[in-house]
């Protein structure tokens, strides 16, 4: 099967700037891509280069089979793409906005009209359905953005900071729209450099760290790699100092942190040398509490792969 999205070497200068460094990338149908990175890493720029809004200065890219610089008006019928920063006609009403978009998408009166209401329940906004866009809150906008997006039934989504401004209500809204585009097996890119945003539904992650793409690919994969070993939260009763040396004394394990009587400690990815280590500590007369390994998150991924720290990077 064709990929939906596929680049090789993909790059955008700006003069002596690299906004994208030799970007190589696959994407297939269905998945969910979650695109990290700080403030200028290069997210923006990659996913205006997929949407054709931007010309590439080197390198290839297709989207859904087509070349993003020969067939750029076949790409744009297909795609749904979501700005970080947008304009609505503020004086038209919800449901005069979504049939605005899908007729301009060659659909008919009537045809507009049901997508616009099936997309107006798909955001959660039918109640609004009347109300002029000027008297929306700024998550019902963005929430309208997507539904904007989906009456025209694109086989690719690229969101670009959807929830940037929004208010921990808003984002909680317009992650249940993420998730069920998720869960419908829809294909999304979805750029942000808040990475709570993306955990839980998404089935890939690419990270980019000053234009280049550090990493790419399934979740699960991407922690096990940048974890190397499992990680182990370990509790004890009081004897912290005795389990740290227990820990520091072998080649096996390291001590990443400790708190307290809690330590947090990485090991090879085997279960001998798990058991082994809870062996060692009780011989020691260390009194152990819990022993569990721990799954990184996103932001310990990335901490870990781009050197970056804290949660709104």
């Amino acid at each position: 099967m064709s990929p939906v999205i596929h680049t090789d070497a993909l790059r955008k200068d700006y003069g002596s700037l690299v906004a994208v460094r030799d970007v190589s990338i696959r994407v297939d149908a269905g998945q969910v891509v979650g695109l990290i990175g700080p403030n200028g890493a290069g997210k923006t720029t990659l996913l205006r280069m997929l949407g054709t809004l931007l010309s590439p200065t080197s390198g290839s890219a297709s989207v859904l089979g087509c070349d993003v610089q020969r067939e750029y008006l076949g790409i744009r019928k297909r795609i749904g793409y979501l700005p970080d920063f947008f304009n609505l006609y503020k004086d038209l009403t919800l449901r005069e906005c979504l049939m605005f978009f899908a007729r301009a998408y060659g659909a008919d009166e009537a045809t507009a009209r049901q997508r616009g209401n099936t997309a107006l329940e798909y955001v959660n906004l039918t109640d609004k359905a009347d109300s002029l866009i000027r008297h929306l809150s700024r998550g019902m906008v963005q929430r309208l953005g997507v539904a904007s997006l989906i009456v025209h039934e694109p086989d690719l989504f690229l969101l670009d900071e959807p929830a940037s401004g929004l208010d921990p209500e808003a984002r909680i809204g317009l992650r249940r729209v993420l998730k069920k585009l998720s869960e419908e097996g829809r294909t999304v890119v979805i750029s942000s450099h808040i990475l709570t945003e993306l955990s839980g539904f998404c089935s890939h992650i690419a990270i980019m760290n000053k234009g280049k793409m550090e990493v790419f690919g399934d979740v699960d994969e991407v922690q096990r790699r940048a974890a190397g070993a499992n990680r182990l939260r370990i509790s004890v009763l009081d004897d912290a100092d005795k389990a740290a040396h227990v820990i520091e004394a072998s080649e096996l394990y390291t001590l990443a942190s400790s708190d307290g009587n809690d330590l947090i400690v990485t090991a090879p990815d085997d279960r001998s040398a798990l058991a082994q280590l809870n062996r060692q500590l009780v011989e020691a007369g260390v009194d152990v509490v819990t022993f569990a390994t721990e799954e990184m998150s996103l932001e310990d991924v990335f901490v870990q792969i781009s050197g970056q720290e804290g949660d709104n990077v």
